[in-house]
């Protein structure tokens, strides 16, 4: 099997690959889009309302979960407005809730920037995907050249958002409040 990354239009390697996730083979495919520097594929991933081809093959990974559609062209969305102008991925790491711990000034960032916190605890108690807001996360995150949160993470979380148990939101708000550092 040729390397997912190889040709980042060529989702039947993809789609064979039994050992990855859906979650892993989206990331995969978007971040050879951004190697390959396949710039037309990712602008139009950045129009999240035109059915482009790239918007249809994201959500083609989805394996035709209606959920994960809509999931997987808004993560594809997410990561293409966060990489414009890059020629190296972001593969991200941990959850939005721990990657917005690092927006904001010098002097104020995450738990301890007032904007911050409103955002996250508006992310928090929306009962659907709060898609807008979290596009303002991950442009905020861009523009403190923050590193972004795990994409696969990402599209796991907002799989499962309407989880009676709400664990995503749990998990973002316990990480992104995590105790302060021991100071000496």
């Amino acid at each position: 099997m040729k390397q997912p990354d190889s040709d980042p239009l060529d989702l039947d390697d993809l789609l064979q690959a039994p050992q990855r996730t859906p979650e892993q083979q989206l990331v995969g495919w978007l971040a050879g889009l951004v190697r390959s520097r396949d710039v037309g594929a990712l602008a139009d991933l950045r129009r999240p309302q035109a059915n482009t081809v790239p918007r249809l093959l994201a959500g083609n990974l989805a394996y035709g979960d209606p959920a994960g559609i809509v999931v997987f062209e808004r993560v594809a969305f997410y990561f293409a407005r966060f990489h414009a102008g890059r020629s190296e991925p972001h593969i991200g790491w941990g959850n939005l809730g721990r990657a917005m711990r690092n927006i904001g000034g010098k002097n104020a960032k995450g738990p301890d920037n007032d904007g911050c916190v409103r955002l996250i605890n508006q992310i928090l108690v929306s009962r659907q995907p709060p898609w807008k807001r979290v596009q303002h996360a991950i442009d905020q995150l861009r523009a403190d050249n923050a590193r972004p949160p795990s994409w696969q993470q990402l599209a796991t979380d907002l799989r499962r958002w309407t989880d009676p148990a709400r664990s995503a939101q749990h998990d973002w708000a316990h990480d992104f409040y995590l105790p302060p550092k021991t100071r000496r």
